[in-house]
């Protein structure tokens, strides 16, 4: 009698869940934020353009000058994609990143975390530090529906800047625009 009513119990507890994922009330995929006007596709072109435009900038910044370089979301995402292609050792795919109300959104999948990706999202502002180098606040990082707590987006934050750092050229930046869809980065050579 106890295990009749033990096997009842298992039978309706399996058709009352079976029912509300049917239903959608179950856990649901992760709705992200989207970039304004579609998908972001990545393409070779625009990852040159942005090696170009950077070159120029690079050779524009000397002396007393003040050089200013422009980079979009499609070049941006660009950029980033082909650099992951490189790195099969960095577990994100589909990255889609812009520039939008000051602050820049990279949204992606986090690859081989169980059986599936997950959606993760981080939300930064870009800034000019008081040694004129280029650092970014993290201000919101999350995965599927999961919040980050505040101790790894500081951890996030830091690791970000110190790999900012030790890529710095010989640029004072002077001052960084985050407008929509793109973001403005003005700055001079330091010593030249």
């Amino acid at each position: 009698m106890i295990e009749q009513t033990r096997i009842q119990w298992f039978v309706m507890f399996f058709l009352l869940t079976a029912a509300l994922i049917a239903c959608g009330i179950g856990p649901k995929e992760t709705e992200l934020p989207r970039p304004p006007g579609g998908l972001i596709e990545p393409n070779q072109e625009a990852s040159q353009r942005v090696e170009q435009n950077l070159n120029q900038s690079l050779q524009e910044a000397t002396g007393k000058y003040e050089a200013r370089f422009r980079i979009t979301n499609e070049e941006i995402t660009s950029i980033v994609a082909n650099a992951l292609q490189q790195r099969a050792d960095i577990p994100f795919s589909d990255p889609q990143i812009w520039f939008t109300a000051g602050k820049m959104y990279v949204t992606g999948k986090i690859e081989g975390v169980g059986p599936t990706s997950l959606p993760a999202l981080i939300v930064a502002i870009p800034k000019v530090n008081d040694k004129g180098q280029l650092e970014i606040e993290i201000e919101k990082a999350k995965m599927s529906n999961f919040d980050f707590p505040d101790s790894v987006i500081e951890s996030l934050t830091q690791t970000a800047n110190e790999t900012l750092a030790d890529l710095q050229l010989d640029i004072q930046i002077t001052a960084i625009e985050v407008l929509e869809g793109e973001m403005i980065v003005a700055g001079k050579r330091v010593g030249k």
